[in-house]
């Protein structure tokens, strides 16, 4: 058994202390071999394939009396970069939780690979959550470890090596010369990008991104997303970009969700232009990705 903390695996939420946007605890997690049945839970066959890689269905999640999600309807394709746009406590940190299997919807059925997570057991569940890729905001990598050994991470918590793969990733995210380094000795930009190469160790076919430029500058941010349209293009995952910043939709997703109050207000097609900044959040929105 595994005791898991910020970035070494999976998180659950809990919603006691705040109803729309759980902090993260640490949760302890007991590693099994893959039978062949959660095998193919890993393995999705052509069918699965032919589906959008994330699909939800008329989604409601309440936390207590409150609403997080209301009714919430959208189709993520695969290979698609998506942008997921909104105000703080529009529900984007739930909607979050439900993409990644940490939690299920109250109402409506959410599928991610091809899969209902609400319908799986637990083991299978936890293989499900491999395939599935996390870039946190505030990077979360692990001060005490080098950087081979923070992406190393994932597949060492799943009993599993693949040390080509991981020299691999270190020279995908230009940082094969900062492997012995700790996360004390590196810039901003460098411990985000060992956080994505982290989140695919285990090669995803989803890598769901949480305000990853936020904390970032604007070169160091256009660098970070050149590295996010690569890893689609070299790894085939499917990208879901968290952020309130609407340049960042704008340089790297041709569509984006526009969420107010836990309701998906409209999905845009992102072309181009700047907009103001008087009026909804939705219609500065629109202006400034489709003008």
């Amino acid at each position: 058994m595994h005791l898991l903390g910020a970035g070494e695996g999976r998180m659950l939420p809990t919603s006691a202390q705040h109803p729309v946007t759980p902090p993260w605890r640490m949760i302890a997690i007991t590693v099994h071999p893959a039978s062949s049945e959660e095998r193919s839970v890993e393995e999705p066959s052509p069918e699965r394939r032919s589906r959008p890689a994330v699909e939800l269905s008329a989604v409601t999640k309440r936390f207590g009396v409150v609403t997080a999600l209301d009714d919430v309807s959208l189709a993520i394709e695969r290979g698609e970069i998506f942008g997921v746009l909104g105000e703080s406590g529009a529900g984007k940190s739930t909607l979050l939780e439900l993409l990644g299997c940490l939690d299920h919807p109250t109402d409506g059925t959410v599928v991610v690979d091809g899969v209902d997570p609400s319908t799986l057991s637990a083991r299978k569940l936890n293989r499900l959550r491999h395939r599935i890729g996390t870039v946190f905001q505030g990077f979360n990598l692990l001060g005490n470890r080098t950087v081979r050994d923070n992406i190393e991470l994932p597949l060492t918590i799943q009993r599993r090596r693949d040390p080509e793969f991981v020299e691999s990733l270190l020279g995908f995210v230009g940082l094969e010369h900062r492997a012995d380094h700790h996360p004390a000795q590196l810039s901003g930009g460098e411990k985000q990008r060992v956080a994505i190469a982290r989140a695919l160790a285990t090669r995803p076919t989803v890598l769901l991104c949480d305000e990853p430029t936020s904390a970032l500058d604007t070169h160091t941010t256009a660098d970070i997303l050149r590295l996010l349209e690569n890893a689609r293009d070299e790894f085939g995952a499917t990208i879901v970009i968290v952020t309130h910043e609407l340049d960042v939709v704008k340089t790297v997703c041709r569509r984006a969700a526009v969420f107010e109050r836990g309701r998906l207000r409209e999905i845009l097609e992102v072309t181009s232009g700047r907009g103001g900044s008087v009026g909804t959040y939705l219609e500065h929105a629109r202006r400034a990705l489709q003008e």
